[in-house]
Order: C-alpha cells, then sequence, then structure tokens
C-alpha cells in the first residue's frame, strides 16, 4: 500500500469516529508561531501592552480539530519571538482559559542579551515531557549586532502510548541581518540549515539533539526566514518533508493578497528516523492560521507518529566489587537486559571505551599493569536492539589499582580533586551525627567526614565507604554511594591539640587546612582540647581558650565547640575550664576557614574546675 492511499484510508478512517479526539492514535498535531514581540500588542501597535495577538492566538488554538473532529488538537507549539516569561506565562494562561486544558511551557532564552526568546507550550493532558528528555539547544549564528540564534529541542510522548517525537523550534537568520559586515546571503543561511540538521542527528556534548533516539520521528517547527524552493528549502527537504506552499507573511494580507505577494517562512518539519529520509507523515495539512495580529500567520498539521522503545537497558557491574583493591589481570563483567533485547555492552575505564562484547556473558579481561596505582573508575553502556538504539549506563564502581599491602588510605582519598570517585577500606567510625558520620585510619594518621547515607554505623564499626570526594567549607568529605560494614573495633583514642594546632595547615591543593593554622592538618581526627570557657552561645556553640587567644571573626576569643544536637544538660559556664573531645573540623566565616570541635555526646566536655 503506498503512502498516499494511506494518508486517504487513515483520514476517511478517522473521519468515521465519534470519540474524544485527543486519544487518535498515531497521530499528534503540531503548532508553529512567530508570535511578534511576545503577543503583547493589538495588531503591532507598540502604544499599549494589551496582549491582544496573544489572546487572539490562543482562541484561535482552541478553535482548531474541536472535539468530534477527524483529527486531534493542537498539542504542542514552538514559538519564536517569547521576549520574556511574563509572555510565556500570559500565553499560558490564554491557552488554559480558551482551551479548557492544561498546558506547560518553557522558554530559552536568545537574541541580544537574551532579550529575545524561543518557547514551547503543551498540553499535558495528551503529551509527557520529563527532564530527562529535554534535547539540548544549538546556537546557529551570532551576526554583527550580537543578536544569538538558536534552536531548542525536547522529546514528548503521547500519554498512555509508546508514540513519541522530538521537537525542536527557533528560527534562521533574516533577510537584511549583518553578518561579518555583510547582509546575510542564502547561502549562508543555508549553511545555518545544514548546521541545524547535523546538531538534531548527532548532537553536541551535553546537547544530545535526536542522538540518544534514531528511530524516533523528529519535527522541526522553525520560522525558516527563507520561501519555498530556495536553496535553504531544498536543504531542508534533503532530509524533511512540509508539502505545504501557502505563504505566512506578511500575514495582513487577506488570503488572496497573501498568496500572491507573501512568502512562506514558517514550517512544521517532519522526518520518521534518524535513517533513509521517508515520504509521507501528513496525515492533515500543514494549514495555516488566519491573522490573528502578528506579522506571521501560523501553521499547524497532524503528522504521524510510531512506537518507539524510550525504556532504557539495565546495565550493572557485576565484578570486580565496589572499592576492592586489584592487580595483575582482572575480569571485569556486566549484567545487562532489556525488553528489546541487548544490542552490544560497552566497558569503560575512566571514562573511556576500552571493550565492546556482543554476547553472553559480557565481560573482558583488563590488564591493570597499563594504569597507575591510583583511583580507576569502571562503568559499562548496554545499547538495547530497539530501533531507537537506547543506551543505558551502570553505576560506576571504582577501584585502586596497586600490589597487595597498598590498599588506599584516608590520605590516598584526600588527595583527590573534588568529583573524584574514591574507596576506603577498614576504617574505624569515629562519630555517628545520623545523616553524617566520620571515620579515621586505626593509626590515627588521618580522618574524613562521610555523608549522603540514611544512618550511621555506630562508633567503632570497621567500614568500606566508596562515593565521590569533594570540599565542602574547607573539610574535604566523601558523598557516600556504598557503605558496607565488615566488622568491629574499638575507636582510637583522640589526638590531643593545643587551639594553635587544631584544623592545622594544608595537606594539598584541595585540601586547605584552616585560616593560619599550624602543625599537620588534623581535620576529621578525633581529638582532644582544652581551655577557659569564654562565652555560650546559646544552645549552639561554646568558646573556649587555652591562652591561644583565638579569633575566628565571631566576636569571641578562642576556639568554636559545636554542642548543637545535645539536650538535657546545662552548658558550663563562663570561667570554668574544660576538656573537650569532638571531631576537628571547620567553619566558614566571612569567607574564612576557621577551625571548630564538633562534640559527640554530653560526656565529651568534662569540667575540669
Amino acid at each position: 500500500m503506498n503512502t498516499m492511499i494511506s494518508r486517504i484510508l487513515l483520514g476517511s478512517i478517522l473521519g468515521t469516529l465519534c470519540i474524544a479526539n485527543a486519544s487518535i492514535t498515531g497521530v499528534v498535531t503540531v503548532c508553529q508561531c512567530n508570535i511578534y514581540d511576545g503577543g503583547k500588542w493589538t495588531e503591532q501597535d507598540k502604544t499599549t501592552v494589551t496582549y491582544d495577538t496573544a489572546k487572539r492566538f490562543a482562541q484561535w488554538v482552541a478553535s482548531v480539530n474541536p472535539s468530534g473532529s477527524a483529527f486531534p488538537p493542537i498539542a504542542v507549539i514552538g514559538m519564536q519571538e517569547l521576549m520574556s516569561e511574563t509572555d510565556r506565562v500570559t500565553i499560558q494562561n490564554f491557552l488554559q482559559q480558551y482551551t479548557g486544558a492544561p498546558w506547560q511551557s518553557a522558554r530559552t532564552p536568545q537574541g541580544i542579551n537574551g532579550t529575545s526568546g524561543i518557547g514551547m507550550f503543551w498540553r499535558t493532558d495528551i503529551l509527557e515531557h520529563r527532564a530527562e528528555w529535554y534535547l539540548g539547544e544549538k546556537v546557529i549564528e551570532v551576526i554583527d549586532n550580537g543578536y544569538v540564534a538558536k534552536f531548542v529541542g525536547r522529546l514528548f510522548k503521547k500519554l498512555d502510548s509508546d508514540e513519541a517525537f522530538g521537537l525542536f523550534t527557533g528560527k534562521l537568520v533574516w533577510d537584511g541581518a549583518i553578518l561579518n559586515g555583510h547582509q546575510i546571503t542564502e547561502e549562508e543561511r543555508r549553511q545555518e540549515a545544514v548546521r541545524l540538521k547535523n546538531w538534531i542527528r548527532v548532537g553536541e556534548p551535553n546537547s544530545p539533539g535526536m542522538s540518544l533516539f534514531p528511530g524516533t520521528v523528529r519535527v522541526i517547527a522553525c520560522d525558516l526566514n527563507s520561501d519555498t524552493g530556495t536553496p535553504t528549502w531544498q536543504e531542508m527537504q534533503l532530509e524533511y518533508s512540509d508539502p505545504s506552499s501557502e505563504h505566512t507573511h506578511n500575514s495582513f494580507y487577506g488570503t488572496v493578497w497573501l498568496d500572491l505577494f507573501g512568502k512562506r517562512l514558517d514550517y512544521v518539519w517532519w522526518d520518521y528516523d534518524a535513517y533513509d529520509k521517508r515520504s509521507g507523515g501528513f496525515v492533515d495539512g500543514p494549514r495555516r492560521s488566519p491573522h490573528f495580529g502578528s506579522d506571521h500567520r501560523a501553521v499547524y498539521a497532524t503528522i504521524e507518529l510510531h512506537p518507539v522503545d524510550l525504556t532504557p537497558p539495565n546495565v550493572v557491574i557485576t565484578e570486580p566489587q565496589n572499592g576492592s583493591a586489584v592487580t595483575g589481570t582482572v575480569r571485569v563483567a556486566a549484567n545487562a537486559s532489556d525488553a528489546s533485547g541487548i544490542l552490544q555492552v560497552e566497558f569503560l575505564v575512566d571514562g573511556f571505551g576500552v571493550w565492546t562484547d556482543t554476547v553472553l556473558p559480557y565481560e573482558f579481561y583488563w590488564d591493570t599493569s597499563a594504569y597507575s596505582q591510583d583511583y580507576h573508575t569502571i562503568s559499562a553502556v548496554a545499547t538495547d536492539a530497539s530501533s531507537n538504539r537506547i543506551r543505558g549506563q551502570s553505576a560506576p564502581i571504582v577501584v585502586w589499582i596497586g600490589p597487595p599491602g597498598s590498599e588506599p588510605s584516608i590520605v590516598n582519598a584526600r588527595s583527590k580533586p573534588n568529583g573524584s570517585m574514591v574507596s576506603i577500606q577498614g576504617k574505624i567510625v569515629t562519630a555517628s551525627f545520623g545523616s553524617y558520620f566520620y571515620v579515621e585510619e586505626p593509626n590515627r594518621t588521618a580522618g574524613i567526614k562521610i555523608t549522603n547515607v540514611a544512618s550511621s554505623p555506630p562508633v567503632g564499626t570497621r567500614v568500606n565507604v566508596s562515593g565521590t570526594i569533594n570540599t565542602v567549607n574547607g573539610e574535604r568529605e566523601i558523598s557516600a554511594t556504598s557503605v558496607t560494614e565488615i566488622g568491629s573495633d574499638n575507636p582510637p583514642e583522640p589526638v590531643g591539640l593545643t587551639n594553635k594546632n587544631l584544623g592545622g595547615g594544608p595537606a594539598g591543593p584541595y585540601d586547605p587546612g584552616v585560616y593560619r593554622g599550624l602543625g599537620p592538618n588534623n581535620i576529621g581526627l578525633l581529638v582532644t582540647c582544652w581551655g577557659k570557657v569564654k562565652a555560650v552561645v546559646g544552645t549552639y556553640y561554646l568558646y573556649i581558650d587555652d591562652g591561644s587567644k583565638l579569633q575566628d571573626g565571631y566576636g569571641y576569643e578562642g576556639i568554636r565547640v559545636d554542642i548543637s544536637g545535645l539536650s538535657g544538660w546545662s552548658p558550663p559556664a563562663v570561667g570554668k575550664y574544660v576538656r573537650v573531645t569532638g571531631i576537628s573540623t571547620t567553619s566558614m566565616i566571612y569567607g574564612k576557614v576557621q577551625r571548630r570541635v564538633k562534640v559527640r555526646q554530653i560526656s565529651d566536655i568534662r569540667v575540669l574546675k
């Protein structure tokens, strides 16, 4: 059955259905609109802001394919000249008012310093959009006056359906714009179209276009700023279809005069997928709107969709164990599954592909001798066998490469840049504070804070920890991805420190130490300090001084002792001499990393006299 017969039969069948047309399967109605200056004016008269154009546009949208029609109502709109967030919200409210349906929207700034914008509006009772389906944005051109022309993309799926499409909207540069000292040429605009199509097909870093969904319908709702038959139009036609030739600019003309003297600038381009071009795709349209106040008329079309697999495969690294120390040749294995089957599993070490397997078991043997003695990450990317070639990535694991006895220390972990994956093994819990805890080496050489836990292990527990290291308020901490309890031990005794030595100096480029710190860095260790109570700040802090007369900028003499979280006791009075045990940690005060002791329990503070 050829495409034309298919479209005639589909239209005939749809025309006989008396159902809620928003639920018609296999199709969706898409609109393109350049609304002129956010729709703020009446007939482009900039004397008074009325939003008359926006209102008339929304009223027209509500009139397209009403209930009982052969085709569904407009479900999504690509829009240019959306100048502000106020414009976006106003138009969304008008759409909801006149269609009686829920709408969502988003705006991407473009133009000179973001003073223009491109937007999308979609009906949430017809379409689903998720944050992870944002397809990115692409700068198509920057002209001499600083105007930045962009396109933006989002993936949509029909509710209760596997039918999906990517929508891209924006505009190419217009006649009369100055680029590199001359008026833009048709060839330069054609090159903009080439850049647009290439981005949609293969994407860019952090802006994937449709590269993650090659088997899915892609639609471009755009102001091409170029008429039918031009080189730019012909460039688009190499890959996309839009069979209409109805003129859309200048929309003030009546229909006859518009067809005689206007131009076709607004398009709804359709393509079946990223592979060879297919004809057809339009069940109805593209059609154009009546004049509603903009210099452009809107266009809309009911287009064909097809079911696609949008669910990524599940993939998990099974060997080696997360956080383990490895040496020599190591088996690396993964489990992967997907309803569409698995096409391949690629293994990555430190973010670089090193092996691809296409048959079970998904594995390879890794020669670690080519890698430095250090932390290294392993992950796997599985690609399913659907037309979309959806990829799913495992959670990364971290291993330590080194000979037996070289297992990583807390010092190794603290030396890594922010965002690095690290692991430590067999460390002892010295303090538990619910959502975070502290561990240190059995020999008391270093300690560190562990965050991102639902609950803390008890003091004395030996743990293996894997996660991501960062510096927060001058203190290194590991945001845990896994914590494994492997036994228990007597917790280390606290290290005795003078007030001046609390915190210590730098311990590398990512471990700054405290302001005017002296001696070895001891942040994260269990410590004991002494001093006279110089101030009591509610139930939050004490300040104690051993004669060092330190100041942290908060107005009190001494070092800060954090007593928050303690209850059922009275802090020692000013003038009392005390011994304090707790974790050597930090506070950021007026931009400086200052000393602080965080006590664990009431018995950590002992009055000596």
